[in-house]
């Protein structure tokens, strides 16, 4: 029993299907003596537990994955949402979820981070990580921004778009989708540079290797100096960024452990949630 998995389970929507899938969880988990804890918000703890099963759609799961991969801890997600392209299984598949935690049979993969550092904004510099993306747009919605990218220094392009976006192989399938980029397979050692609808036709998306480092420096257009930008990670956070500073991306040094269950068939998930 000393071998056992310290569970903690992460529920922050408390919508009737999330209160009644935590009661299946918290009553598999009493059933198969797994000590477990609920988390109330995914903060820097004492000591972390060993497993985070996160309750809700891919949006909890990106809200919670900066700090366990900070924390080392394994993540399982468990979907209550739409497509789910992060979690492990759905409500039906609790019990052999548990049965998996319990017997130590599951899979755990490494998906990559970004790392982002503002640079020329005044104040010391502040990293931020995202499993997902990193976009740089206008803090005012329907106008175009300049954007020069270097690439380990040396100048790639100047897109003129609604934004630019920088995502791993996991947030090929998010925002990057959208925004026209490729599907990438999620242990893929490369990340993708996406303009936001870009002005020219020519403007697409780039595959890069994972060590290549990126640096956004946004541009002055058309006397627009007095207004700001921002960038967002994941969707969740965003941060006003001054058209004088610049944001310098690579690939952070710590990795997410995600949870999948044996059998887990990645081509099969696509299938299914992409409606091929």
């Amino acid at each position: 029993m000393s071998n056992l998995p310290v569970i903690g389970i992460f529920a922050p929507h408390r919508s009737s299907a999330c209160v009644r899938t935590l009661q299946l969880l918290e009553d598999e988990c009493t059933k198969r003596g797994l000590p477990f804890r609920e988390i109330g918000k995914c903060s820097p703890e004492p000591e972390w537990p060993s497993i985070l099963i996160c309750l809700g759609g891919d949006g909890t799961i990106l809200s919670a994955a900066e700090q366990a991969a900070r924390s080392g801890c394994i993540m399982v997600g468990v979907n209550l949402g739409h497509l789910g392209f992060l979690s492990a299984c759905g409500r039906d598949e609790l019990p052999l979820l548990v049965e998996a935690l319990e017997n130590a049979s599951y899979n755990v993969e490494q998906r990559s981070l970004l790392e982002v550092t503002p640079s020329g904004i005044g104040s010391p510099a502040e990293s931020h990580l995202a499993l997902n993306e990193i976009a740089l747009m206008r803090a005012q919605t329907g106008k175009m921004i300049d954007v020069d990218v270097e690439l380990d220094g040396s100048l790639l392009n100047r897109y003129h778009a609604d934004g630019v976006l920088v995502s791993t192989p996991t947030g090929s399938t998010a925002y990057s989708l959208s925004a026209g980029g490729p599907l990438l397979w999620p242990t893929a050692g490369v990340m993708c540079l996406t303009p936001i609808c870009p002005h020219s036709l020519t403007n697409r998306s780039v595959v890069l290797p994972e060590d290549v480092e990126i640096t956004l420096h946004p541009r002055e257009r058309r006397g627009r100096a007095g207004e700001s930008l921002i960038f967002s990670t994941d969707g969740q956070n965003t941060h006003p960024i001054p058209l004088n500073a610049s944001l310098t991306i690579r690939k952070a040094s710590v990795s997410l452990r995600l949870l999948s269950l044996p059998g887990s068939d990645y081509a099969a998930r696509l299938r299914a949630k992409l409606g091929w």
